[in-house]
Order: C-alpha cells, then sequence, then structure tokens
C-alpha cells in the first residue's frame, strides 16, 4: 500500500478516534449535570467553553497531524466517530456511570440528608429559644417602662402635692397676715373711738 494512503487512512482513523473522544468528554460533562442541577445560564455558558475547548484541541491535531491543513474526510471521520459513540456507547455509559455514581454517593447523602434534618430541627429550637427569649426581653422591658412611668407619676404627684402645700401655707400666711392687719385697724380704730368718747365725757363735764 502506498505510503501517502497510509498516512492518510491513519489521519481518517485518528479523526473517527476524536470525534468519540469529543463526544466521551461530552457525556462526562452530561454526568456531572446529573449529579449536580444547573440552571440555563450556566448549562450555556458550559457548552460554550466546552466547544471553545474542543475546537483548539481540533485544531492542535490537525495541525500536528496534517500539517494544518482541514480536510473533508477529517471532517468525515469525526462524524463518523460521534454518530457511532452517539449510538453505541453514549447512552449506556452515561446511565452506567451515572448508578454507580448514585451507588457511591448514596451514604454520603443519606448522610448529609440526616445532618440537613438535625440542623434544621436545632435551627427551629434555636428559632423558639430565641423567640421566648425575645418575648420575655420585650415583656421586662414593658414592666420595667410601667414602673418607670408609675415612679415618674408618683414623683410628679408628689411634686404637686408639695406645690400646693406651700401655696396653701402661702395663703394662709397671708391670710393670718390680712387678718392681723385688719384687727391692728379694729383696734386703732377702736382706741380712737374710745378717746373721742372720753373728750366728749371730759367736755360735758365741764
Amino acid at each position: 500500500m502506498n505510503h501517502a494512503i497510509t498516512i492518510e487512512l491513519q489521519f481518517f482513523l485518528i479523526s473517527i478516534l476524536w470525534g468519540a473522544i469529543i463526544l466521551l468528554a461530552y457525556d462526562c460533562l452530561r454526568i456531572i449535570r446529573r449529579q449536580i442541577s444547573h440552571n440555563s445560564f450556566f448549562l450555556a455558558l458550559e457548552d460554550l467553553i466546552f466547544w471553545i475547548v474542543t475546537s483548539l484541541f481540533i485544531f492542535s491535531m490537525i495541525y500536528r497531524e496534517n500539517n494544518g491543513v482541514i480536510r473533508g474526510f477529517s471532517v468525515m471521520g469525526m462524524t463518523i466517530g460521534m454518530v457511532l459513540y452517539h449510538y453505541i456507547f453514549s447512552d449506556f455509559l452515561v446511565s452506567f456511570i451515572t448508578k454507580i455514581i448514585d451507588t457511591l454517593l448514596r451514604p454520603f447523602r443519606f448522610i448529609i440528608k440526616k445532618i440537613k434534618q438535625l440542623l434544621h430541627f436545632l435551627a427551629s429550637i434555636g428559632k423558639r429559644i430565641v423567640n421566648f427569649l425575645l418575648g420575655r426581653l420585650k415583656k421586662y422591658n414593658k414592666s420595667v417602662r410601667i414602673a418607670l412611668n408609675s415612679r415618674k407619676q408618683k414623683r410628679n404627684a408628689k411634686r404637686k402635692k408639695r406645690k400646693r402645700k406651700k401655696a396653701l401655707k402661702k395663703e394662709k400666711e397671708a391670710a393670718s397676715k390680712a387678718g392681723q392687719n385688719i384687727q391692728k385697724k379694729q383696734n386703732g380704730n377702736t382706741k380712737q373711738n374710745s378717746a373721742k368718747i372720753k373728750k366728749r365725757v371730759n367736755l360735758e363735764k365741764l
């Protein structure tokens, strides 16, 4: 067989192998997605990164094996490899490896589930304790406020009583002074009247 044909056939077989390897790598990504849930944004981002990296590997392979010349049979070989791998191995490998991983991770998932349940239980108890303490604290603050307000009211009442007593005392003092002044005036008037009467009597005697 011609040496050039042998090289082309070898490159064609390598292209088929590369097509299968590309889908095998994508199946690994599928297995990871089955184990860890992804949203649509991360799915699109992972696909974009995967195909960028894949195109770089394909270009390096073509550059190394065929001096960077892209030929139709190399693209066809990769397509054949992808199709063969997809219909023969892909679904079986993905489901088989997923089952193995699920079996291996089942004890850990069970432990993690129990730990989550325990943490949730402890969190609920802690929440109840915190709510109870907050309720007691609110009641205590309320009772303290009521006590302070009652003390304040008592102090204000005492101050008002003192003020009233002082006012009454002043009123009594003022009234007593006024009474004393009136009595003094009355005494002065009586003295004057008695003096006048004495004068009249003396005049009448004369």
